[in-house]
């Protein structure tokens, strides 16, 4: 799954080779060594540390879409909300640039860049969308409680069907269940 450091297991005796995490968006290039910033990889604490970690960046995301969903459904009503979104992402830009000076290794601009492609402008019209379409339903009176409800459950359903068709991912029982369950919610949700 992992690529081993060194190719014998004679080599280390009976020690076991050290096993380099699988590379991510964190990850700090360099052409002689691949160095791994902490943020992104828990570390050989085994695999606890791992599901302790991915629990971690799972509870920052969810405080952070209850975050969006209310900070959305109270922006001022007068506020001009392409304004709004252009001050949202020159603050976001700013965030970023300062967290990605002080992120740990080095960092070549030309090499970054280089990585990048279509997907960055990708994201950047979904989330165009995303934000606005959020801002202007909660402007036309759709409740905060079902109006993220909503969304993020067809959101899975259509998820769940495209990583199984496009991505190969494998459907379980439980998740065959879970799709269901989905369904029956956005219906109940829906009703009158």
């Amino acid at each position: 799954m992992f690529d081993r450091v060194g190719s014998s297991s004679s080599q280390y005796g009976n020690r076991r080779p050290r096993v380099r995490p699988p590379p991510c968006g964190l990850c700090i290039r360099d052409r002689r060594e691949v160095r791994y910033a902490r943020l992104a990889h828990p570390g050989p604490q085994g695999r606890s540390a791992g599901n302790a970690h991915a629990t971690r960046w799972l509870s920052l995301a969810i405080v952070c879409t209850v975050g969006y969903h209310l900070v959305l459904k109270v922006t001022p009503a007068g506020a001009n909300p392409l304004m709004s979104l252009l001050v949202t992402y020159a603050l976001v830009t700013l965030l970023f640039g300062a967290v990605l000076l002080v992120s740990p290794g080095g960092f070549e601009w030309r090499q970054e860049f280089r990585q990048l492609n279509w997907t960055a402008l990708a994201l950047a019209v979904v989330i165009v969308g995303l934000d606005l379409a959020f801002l202007l339903m909660y402007r036309s009176g759709v409740a905060v409680s079902l109006g993220a409800l909503i969304t993020q459950s067809a959101a899975a359903m259509l998820l769940l069907a495209i990583g199984v068709a496009a991505f190969k991912e494998r459907l379980s029982v439980a998740n065959a269940v879970g799709l269901v369950l989905c369904l029956a919610g956005l219906w109940l949700v829906n009703r009158r």
